[in-house]
C-alpha cells in the first residue's frame, strides 16, 4: 500500500517557491545513487499521520519538495513547481529483519527526477513496532539530512499541532560560500575549455528516459547486493569511546582499524585497490555560513591509502591511521567537486553511459579513467556520522534503534554506515556477494577485533 496525500493547501505547501541552480552536485544528477536511513520505533505509527507530517515538513525543508530539470545548455536546476506529495509505502511487519530487504529495494529503485519528489518513505509496521525507512537521492541530501528528517518527522507525530520553525534553507555550495574554493591552473582551464568546445559540438544530450536506461544497466551489472545490520550495546559503545580517548585516537580511526583488519583477515586475494579507502566527511561547518541542521547535500570524501599492517597491534595501527587521516584532511580541499562545474555538464553525464555500454566515445572514456570510475577503486567506504544527538523519546513513541546512512557505489567494494544514537553504536553494511563472498565473515572479524581491542564484549 502506498499513501499519497492530496489537497494539501492546508499545510502551506502552496506557498513553497524554491528554485536553485545545481552546481557541484550536478555530477550526480544522472547517477543511480540513493541514500537510506532507518529508524526503528516502538509504538503505533499511523501512516496517514506520517504523510501529513511530511507535507508539513516541506515548509521547513525545501528540498523535500523539489524536482530536477535540465536546461538547454545541459546545466541543472532544482524547482518546487508542480512537485507531488512524498509517497509513503506501507508493509505489514512480519519479522524483525524484514526491513533489510526493503533497504535493498530502496537503493535499487529510481526516483522520478523530472517530476519529483526526490525523497520517499517506507513504513514496515505492526501495532507495536514500525521500521521507518527514509530514502533520498544523493543529489539533494546526505546521511545527516535524513537523520534530521527522521527526528523532525517523529516530532511532528508526537506533537502534530505544534508550529514548525523554519524554513531551514540550506546554503548553496558555490564559489562564494566556500572559504577555500578549489583552484585550477590557467593551462588546465585552457585545456578544459578546448575539450568543452569539442564536446559541445558533438551535440550529445541525455534525457530522463536515457537516465532510466542507465539505471537499468547499472543494476543489471550490480546484482547480488547483500546488506547486514548490527549494533553494539551501550556499555560496549562507552568502552570503545573511552579506550579510544585513552589511546589518543578518534572512534572513527578505531573503526577503520577494525574494518581494515577484517578485510585483511577475510579477503585473502589481496586486490591492489583494497588498502585505498574512502572516508565520508561532513562539510556543514566548513562553509562561510553554517549549514546547521538543514536538509541538503553537505558531504565530501577523503580518499587515501590507510597504513594498516597485521604485524602491528590494534592500537598501534589505529594511531598510524589516525595520523594519516589527520594529515590528509589538512591538505585536501573538500570542495573539489566545485571544480567539476568547469567541465561541460553533459560530458560529466556521459561517463556512466560510457561505462555501461550505452555510449562509445573517446572523451568519456578518458575522463572515466581519469576519475577512477571505470573499476572498483576502494576496498571500503565508511560514513561515520558519529554521536548524533537526537532524542529517543517522542511522546508515546520510542526511537529504539537507528541504522545508516547507507548508499551503494560501484567503485567501492564495501560500504558501511555507522551512527551512535542513545549511546548505541550501529552499523549498516553493503557489498556484492559475487565480489566479497559472505559478508558476515567481515562483520564477525571486525567485531572480534573491536572486542579484543577494548578488552570486553562488543
Amino acid at each position: 500500500m502506498t499513501i499519497r496525500k492530496s489537497g494539501m493547501a492546508m499545510t502551506g505547501n502552496d506557498d513553497i517557491n524554491f528554485r536553485r541552480k545545481i552546481i557541484g552536485e550536478r555530477v550526480m544528477l544522472m547517477l543511480p545513487f540513493n541514500v537510506v536511513f532507518v529508524g526503528r520505533v516502538r509504538g503505533t505509527v499511523d501512516p496517514s499521520a506520517v504523510a501529513t507530517a511530511l507535507e508539513r515538513l516541506k515548509s521547513r525543508h525545501p528540498f523535500l519538495a523539489v524536482r530536477a530539470q535540465i536546461e538547454d545548455d545541459g546545466t541543472g536546476t532544482f524547482t518546487s513547481q508542480g512537485v507531488p506529495p512524498i509517497p509513503v509505502h506501507v508493509e505489514p511487519r512480519e519479522r524483525d529483519d524484514q526491513w533489510l530487504a526493503r533497504v535493498k529495494d530502496e537503493l535499487r529503485t529510481p526516483f522520478p527526477m523530472a517530476t519529483g519528489p526526490l525523497v520517499r518513505v517506507t513504513l514496515i509496521r505492526s501495532e507495536s513496532t514500525c521500521d521507518i525507512i527514509l530514502c533520498g537521492h544523493h543529489v539533494i541530501c546526505d546521511g545527516m539530512s535524513l537523520g534530521y528528517l527522521l527526528r523532525d518527522l517523529l516530532g511532528c507525530l508526537a506533537e502534530p499541532k505544534k508550529k514548525l520553525t523554519g524554513p531551514v534553507v540550506p546554503p548553496p555550495i558555490d564559489w562564494n560560500t566556500v572559504a577555500k574554493p578549489p583552484s585550477t591552473p590557467a593551462l588546465q582551464q585552457f585545456i578544459i575549455g578546448l575539450i568543452n568546445q569539442k564536446w559541445a559540438a558533438s551535440g550529445i544530450r541525455f534525457s530522463w528516459s536515457d537516465r532510466h536506461r542507465l539505471h537499468e544497466e547499472f543494476w543489471r551489472h550490480n546484482t547480488g547486493m547483500q546488506v547486514l545490520a548490527w549494533a553494539m550495546e551501550p556499555d560496549a559503545t562507552a568502552s570503545l569511546v573511552e579506550r579510544s580517548r585513552v589511546e589518543q585516537v578518534t572512534v572513527n580511526s578505531a573503526l577503520w582499524t577494525a574494518f581494515l583488519a577484517a578485510q585483511y583477515d577475510s579477503q585473502v586475494d589481496r586486490q591492489r585497490y583494497r588498502p585505498r579507502s574512502a572516508l565520508a566527511v561532513n562539510t556543514r561547518e566548513q562553509l562561510r555560513v553554517s549549514a546547521g541542521e538543514s536538509f541538503g547535500f553537505f558531504a565530501s570524501s577523503l580518499t587515501v591509502k590507510l597504513p594498516y599492517s597485521p604485524r602491528r597491534l590494534f592500537w598501534d595501527n589505529a594511531r598510524k591511521i589516525h595520523s594519516r587521516i589527520t594529515k590528509e584532511l589538512a591538505r585536501t580541499n573538500l570542495f573539489r567537486m566545485l571544480a567539476s562545474e568547469q567541465i561541460h555538464p553533459t560530458l560529466l553525464d556521459s561517463l556512466y553511459f560510457q561505462k555501461y555500454g550505452l555510449l562509445d566515445g573517446t572523451l568519456p572514456s578518458l575522463f572515466l579513467r581519469k576519475m577512477g570510475w571505470h573499476q572498483i577503486t576502494y576496498g571500503y567506504a565508511l560514513t561515520n556520522v558519529g554521536r548524533f544527538d537526537i532524542p529517543t523519546r517522542y511522546g508515546p513513541l520510542e526511537l529504539e534503534g537507528v541504522y545508516g546512512p547507507l548508499f551503494y557505489s560501484d567503485v567501492e567494494e564495501k560500504m558501511v554506515g555507522v551512527i551512535t544514537v542513545g549511546g548505541r553504536l550501529s552499523f549498516l553494511h553493503a557489498s556484492r556477494e559475487s565480489v566479497v563472498g559472505d559478508a558476515t565473515r567481515l562483520q564477525e572479524a571486525a567485531m572480534r577485533h573491536l572486542k579484543t581491542a577494548i578488552g570486553g564484549s562488543a
